[in-house]
């Protein structure tokens, strides 16, 4: 298989499971079971997320028969059959009782945010085989319980009723994220957010008794827009299929998995959490690294390895150029670039050191790290970026920004922009601005810059380029 080239064609199980992840990533109906006026309620919250979904929307509401304008009905019985997706927005008891009629119309797929299932002990586990048996074997996929659902940006699908964002992702982005815990997931969405992350596609997969990560790896493996897909996970729904699923996508498409429960501790914390005991982490790793999964050691790993993954082209050569306007920073970086596993300086050409010494003061340093001083302006970092970029050297250029000196502005803000426009490498930029850190990295985000705000987080995410690059490789050496 070459890079470019798409996933293999789907064999008939597999069509299954493309078929089984449509209606929760793109629906034409949708019902919602518990809608209500009532702004405490689940049912209100997840209304109001759906408010800008342009599908046929049908609400069930036992009291009311109006909700925000839109037409409400008393009872499951009343809408049509065959709905492409249901949110049962009751407690878990009446969750089941409304899921099986759901599957007697022939919806064809329930999400069930309710909690109080296996999670909570043996009533909730036979709550949780109930639905199972009666819902799930008539054909009906659920995903769920226990679940915060879907969020599809660009699309107005939005189940989740937690703050989680939303307005942040409002545009549609290029990594999928699936999740086994909410929490975990929303919390790293709204961390992300704020210095830019392209969201394709929020999946919470809950306590996962049919739909799980594998059907929705296979689901988007075939989206070409998709270009990453992150996991965190606590417990696998069949390790072995997940391996091989991720063996048959990593060719073409990267998959970012942080793995939770790698001590003994937290491997007793997962089966609190869970219900389910977690695989030993050292098999798992292996069985990763050598179906080319990332592996993120927390969830920052987690989003910013996707985020680059999904921007910037796999490193081929990890020989990374330095420069600043701060030399400790670039010895911070130097020594951050040892610990990597891939990483290391790039030794520059004696052409770019001449050229970039033309034009900075005489006190800095030309070579790599290149530090041009507080001293220095927009125009020195323009022409040392594009030394650096003719350098047959160089595979990674990190441009670490500030706005401090006297003689630098927010026209630096359009030198970057431009240089990611025409670049062939990858451009990694740290920035720093005290309190307008945050919204400098999402603007240069915006414009295509893949941009951190940590110095650590960054070498972190360019050596997930660089392991990328290498694992594509090994398969044409």
């Amino acid at each position: 298989m070459r890079l470019g080239d798409t996933v293999d064609e789907p064999t008939s199980s597999a069509q299954d499971v493309v078929k089984a992840a449509g209606p929760f990533v793109h629906p034409e109906t949708l019902a919602l079971i518990g809608a209500t006026s009532r702004g405490d309620k689940v049912g209100n919250r997840i209304l109001q997320y759906l408010a800008g979904w342009q599908g046929r929307l049908f609400l069930v509401s036992r009291n009311e028969s109006e909700i925000m304008g839109r037409p409400a009905c008393r009872d499951i019985a009343d809408l049509p059959d065959s709905i492409d997706l249901a949110v049962i927005a009751v407690e878990a008891r009446k969750a089941v009782e409304a899921a099986k009629r759901c599957a007697d119309k022939n919806f064809r797929a329930v999400i069930i945010p309710a909690s109080g299932f296996s999670e909570t002990g043996t009533e909730g586990e036979r709550l949780e085989e109930e639905l199972r048996q009666r819902v799930s074997a008539k054909g009906t996929r659920v995903l769920g319980p226990n679940t915060l659902g879907v969020f599809i940006p660009g699309t107005g699908l939005d189940t989740v009723f937690v703050e989680h964002g939303d307005r942040m992702f409002a545009e549609p982005g290029e990594s999928v994220f699936i999740t086994q815990s909410g929490s975990v997931g929303i919390e790293a969405l709204g961390v992300s957010g704020v210095i830019g992350w392209g969201l394709k596609a929020f999946i919470g997969l809950g306590n996962r008794i049919d739909m799980g990560e594998n059907e929705f790896i296979e689901y988007f493996a075939r989206d070409h827009q998709a270009r990453s897909i992150a996991l965190y996970l606590e417990t696998f729904q069949d390790g072995g299929a997940f391996i091989d699923i991720c063996r048959r996508t990593t060719p073409v498409k990267p998959v970012i998995v942080l793995k939770a429960g790698r001590s003994e501790e937290a491997l007793h914390a997962v089966a609190s959490h869970t219900g389910k005991m977690s695989s030993p982490a050292e098999v798992f790793t292996g069985a990763a690294r050598q179906a080319g999964i990332i592996l993120a050691q927390n969830e920052e790993q987690l989003t910013d390895f996707a985020k680059i993954l999904s921007r910037e082209p796999p490193v081929f050569d990890p020989g990374v150029a330095v420069v600043t306007f701060a030399g400790g920073y670039g010895i911070i970086t130097l020594d951050l670039i040892a610990d990597t596993e891939h990483l290391f300086p790039a030794r520059l050409s004696e052409r770019t050191v001449s050229r970039i010494r033309q034009s900075i003061p005489a006190f800095a340093s030309a070579d790599n790290p290149v530090d041009l001083t507080a001293s220095a302006d927009n125009g020195m970092m323009e022409r040392t970026l594009q030394a650096l970029e003719d350098d047959p050297n160089v595979g990674i250029i990190f441009c670490i920004a500030f706005f401090a000196p006297p003689r630098v502005d927010r026209g630096l803000i359009d030198i970057l922009t431009a240089h990611r426009a025409r670049t062939k490498k990858p451009f990694i930029v740290f920035v720093a601005y005290g309190p307008f850190t945050d919204e400098i990295a999402y603007t240069l985000y915006r414009n295509d810059v893949m941009t951190f705000t940590s110095l650590s987080r960054a070498v972190h995410a360019m050596d997930a380029l660089a392991q990328r690059g290498s694992f594509l490789k090994t398969l044409h050496p």
